[in-house]
Parts: C-alpha cells; sequence; structure tokens
C-alpha cells in the first residue's frame, strides 16, 4: 500500500479525534456512569435506526429478523476485534502525548495493524453484501438511494 502524506494526515486526525473523545470520558468515578449511559443511548438510536429502516424499506418480519442477525453476527465479529484497537489508540496515544511527533513511529504503528484495519473493512463488506441476499431488488435500490442521499449530507 503506498502511503502518502494525505493519508497519514487524514489517520492522524481520526485518531486525534478518537483520542479527544475517548479522553472526556475517562475523567474519575463518573467514566462508568457515562460509559453506560452512552452505551444505552446507542442501543437506543440504533432501535430508531432499525424502525426507520425497517419502515422505509417495508421489511418483512422475515427479513428484520434476518437482518438483525447479520448486525448480530457482524457486532460479534466486530467484537473480536476490539482489545487489537485499544491496543492501537493506546500506542497512538502514547505518540500523541510525546513531545515531537514521531512520524516513522507512527507510519510503523498503522503498518503493524494493517491486518485488523483490513479485518474489520472484510466484516463490514461481507456484512453489507450479505444484505443483499435479504433484501428484494426494489428493497435494495430503496438503501442505496437512502445511503446515497445520507453521504451527501456529510455523515459516513
Amino acid at each position: 500500500m503506498k502511503v502518502t502524506y494525505k493519508n497519514i494526515v487524514v489517520t492522524a486526525a481520526l485518531c486525534s479525534a478518537m483520542l479527544l473523545s475517548t479522553a472526556s470520558f475517562a475523567t474519575g468515578d463518573t467514566s462508568n456512569q457515562l460509559g453506560e449511559s452512552q452505551h444505552n443511548s446507542h442501543q437506543q438510536m440504533s432501535e430508531k435506526k432499525f424502525a426507520k429502516l425497517t419502515r422505509k424499506l417495508g421489511l418483512s418480519e422475515s427479513q428484520q429478523s434476518d437482518v438483525k442477525a447479520l448486525k448480530k453476527e457482524e457486532k460479534a465479529q466486530m467484537e473480536a476485534l476490539k482489545p487489537a484497537m485499544k491496543a492501537f489508540k493506546e500506542q497512538v496515544k502514547a505518540l500523541m502525548s510525546a513531545e515531537s511527533f514521531d512520524e516513522q513511529a507512527f507510519i510503523a504503528l498503522h503498518a503493524s495493524n494493517q491486518d485488523v484495519f483490513a479485518q474489520m473493512a472484510l466484516i463490514k463488506a461481507k456484512s453489507k453484501f450479505a444484505m443483499k441476499s435479504v433484501l428484494t431488488a426494489e428493497q435494495l435500490e430503496q438503501l442505496q438511494s437512502m445511503m446515497h442521499k445520507r453521504s451527501k449530507r456529510g455523515h459516513r
């Protein structure tokens, strides 16, 4: 993989954002309470998103259970990669807390974690592909349209 300056800057910016967001929750005993609250909020948001998806696509009961199963499997596979990602984030945090930025160390760290990043991308790609077998052609077209509109708004 060709390492460009743009890739390094984007990666550094993303890692910094992740570190800053997690650092704000890492203060004192309230971090566990905030973490639980954040988890509940995320779960509620996921349920809302799923309800909206069900409504917009007109998913049948069977399709709903299939989609839920796909998402559950994807989540379980991602959970297995969590320790590796946590270690990566901690190493990035250590690099970012240094007096000066060590570009070579960052590149080496990023390169050494490419297998984890590739596994995550593969899990997501397989999950998206599996959705094609659950949805009808019309539903798939509608989903793609929804995703295109969302990407135009600047969301990932």
